[in-house]
């Protein structure tokens, strides 16, 4: 990239196009701090798309989805009770201190990787504890269903203060589906990452999107995506709905 080859980018008219949050996310997690690394627009709306909308944005929807549903958005118990004797806990844990070690070292990139980990860590959790299902089974099934959701809640509530940094107009929107005000979010701090910060009784906004996808504009004659970036789509479409399906 350089003026002579006429191929620099606005930094401007990127954040007008895809918002703050993707373009400090993006350039943070893909290019390591102080490197050189490669862009383009495909891949940027690929990467933060996969990262922000799904495996972020993605998990929170659908947790508060069946939390208002089977709990009336209100969680059954503190945090902390709920993760008692669980592994999910202790893999959050580590992964916020070396997200912190990574902070600390200016390995930024590596600190969006492990805040990311919490998140796949909270979908494998939800894909293996199948709390839609158990719902329906009632009795204790339900009662470990709800405590799961919380467990999940959790872990997006310490994502929301881990990746402040780098997406803070994101992060304050997870932050307020979690019931919590500005000043609070404001207010937060490292140390807040801590596990054990949702409270039984406590209640969560209605669910919506964090994070809406980006679409591709550009590659084809009739001004759509690509095929091969419409097959991905149509995929994804098809899986998420499959998925609704299910937690129904």
């Amino acid at each position: 990239m350089g003026k002579s080859l006429g191929n620099t980018l606005e930094p401007n008219e990127l954040v007008h196009n895809f918002g703050s949050d993707a373009v400090r996310y993006f350039f943070l997690k893909e290019v390591e701090f102080g490197n050189d690394g490669d862009y383009s627009e495909d891949r940027f709306i690929k990467i933060v798309n996969a990262h922000l909308a799904n495996t972020i944005g993605n998990l929170l929807n659908r947790t508060l989805g069946l939390l208002k549903k089977n709990c009336q958005s209100t969680l059954v118990v503190d945090s902390a009770v709920a993760a008692e004797g669980t592994a999910f806990k202790d893999t959050v844990e580590k992964l916020v201190e070396t997200a912190r070690g990574h902070y600390e070292n200016l390995s930024l990139s590596s600190a969006c990787e492990a805040v990311l980990d919490i998140s796949n860590a909270g979908n494998s959790y939800m894909d293996e504890h199948v709390p839609w299902s158990r719902f329906k089974q009632g009795g204790a099934a339900s009662e470990a269903a709800a405590k799961d959701l919380v467990i999940i809640l959790e872990a997006m509530r310490i994502i929301a203060v881990a990746l402040s940094p780098v997406t803070p107009n994101l992060c304050w929107r997870i932050y307020e589906q979690l019931g919590y005000s500005n000043e609070q979010f404001g207010n937060a701090a490292w140390s807040d990452t801590k596990w054990g910060g949702l409270k039984g009784g406590q209640v969560m906004a209605q669910p919506k999107p964090v994070f809406g996808r980006i679409e591709l504009k550009t590659g084809t004659e009739d001004g759509g995506e690509p095929a091969a970036a419409k097959q991905v789509a149509k995929k994804k479409e098809k899986k998420a709905k499959a998925q609704a399906v299910a937690e129904a």
